[in-house]
């Protein structure tokens, strides 16, 4: 009686994932009711665009009431709901990201939200976007506790800002850290960060450079852990997990690579192109990164760890010249296929 509805509202959304998406949508909403649309669609892995407008069909079929936050109406708890039990297994501590933030640490975070908020403006152009100061903490302490936050540390694009919230972790609970290096195509963000760089505990350095051409000689091979949050686009993540690699010393470094987006089969093409490098998938944390807004990611992204096997390798060398960001994905994604595919944008790190 059921499976009309959530088959017309899989044809009225042209939802790729089909009936099986509308399904995990009443499902989780059965699950989590009420809820917000940005929380659902985390909840299912979809862009909260579509999660929305999967609602926004249930509502004209009476399934999903119209008054906000999401929720089934009664004929929809009837039809979709059952007898199901609504249970939280979720840690009240760490909100099931296995990191909480010891008060110590936490008392970091003021100090880091007015870092924020002297921040460059964002470059959307870029896929910039910025976690919150409770992220960039949690990011450190999963280095630390990895044991990567130490020797030659080196992170490709940080408009997050994250090596500032190492450097005060440093700071404050000292390191063995020899070098810290942020690598942006971005002056604005390589002259903030170096402002913030004069009092580190350690030697530090910032590089102008275009993520599209292969890393300078004098990064290449030299540094033990390598952080990077690339554009939303799986071009994006294995030209940085590329240039991860050119820079990594060998067997036995680590990558932390956050990663967020939604398109259908956009993780098994980052995990693709993982194995392809040469990376051990470590540990994989879904959610683990808040950003503020960034609505089609869900407002988080996942946080892989990687550690370089015997067979690590650039999973692409040379020059890049392809689509890096969301905006030219959407211009071709607007292109009729016989059309010549629209110029990409210059610049590379976040």
């Amino acid at each position: 009686m059921a499976e009309p509805i959530v088959a017309d509202v899989a044809r009225a959304v042209r939802l790729v994932e089909g009936v099986r998406g509308v399904e995990a949508v009443l499902a989780a909403l059965a699950r989590l009711e009420p809820v917000s649309i940005r929380a659902l669609g985390r909840a299912v892995d979809l862009p909260v665009p579509i999660v929305a407008a999967v609602c926004n069909e249930l509502r004209r079929h009476g399934i999903v009431s119209v008054q906000g936050p999401a929720q089934l109406t009664v004929d929809g708890r009837r039809r979709f709901a059952g007898t199901r039990v609504a249970i939280d297994a979720t840690c009240p501590g760490c909100g099931g990201r296995g990191i909480a933030l010891p008060e110590a640490v936490a008392r970091l975070r003021r100090g880091l939200a007015q870092v924020a908020e002297a921040a460059p403006a964002l470059r959307v152009e870029l896929d910039q976007c910025h976690c919150t100061p409770k992220t960039k903490l949690r990011r450190v302490l999963a280095m630390h506790h990895a044991g990567a936050a130490a020797g030659r540390i080196l992170f490709l694009g940080d408009d997050d800002l994250t090596s500032l919230a190492l450097v005060r972790f440093a700071q404050r609970f000292g390191s063995t850290i020899e070098e810290l290096a942020v690598l942006d195509v971005d002056e604005r963000v390589l002259a903030f960060v170096e402002d913030g760089f004069t009092e580190a505990p350690f030697a530090t350095r910032c590089v102008r450079w275009d993520l599209r051409e292969p890393l300078p000689a004098s990064l290449a091979r030299r540094y033990d852990t390598v952080v990077t949050d690339p554009p939303y686009t799986t071009e994006g993540a294995r030209l940085f997990l590329a240039r991860a690699v050119e820079a990594l010393r060998g067997e036995g470094s680590r990558v932390f690579l956050s990663f967020g987006s939604r398109r259908p089969g956009a993780q098994h093409e980052v995990q693709r192109a993982i194995c392809d490098a040469g990376l051990e998938i470590r540990a994989l944390t879904r959610d683990f990164n808040d950003y503020v807004g960034a609505g089609v990611l869900g407002g988080t992204s996942h946080l892989y760890q990687l550690v370089a096997t015997a067979d690590v390798r650039p999973p692409l060398r040379g020059r890049y010249d392809g689509q890096l960001y969301t905006a030219a994905r959407r211009r071709t994604d607007a292109t009729p296929s016989t059309s010549r595919p629209p110029a990409t944008r210059s610049g590379a790190a976040r």
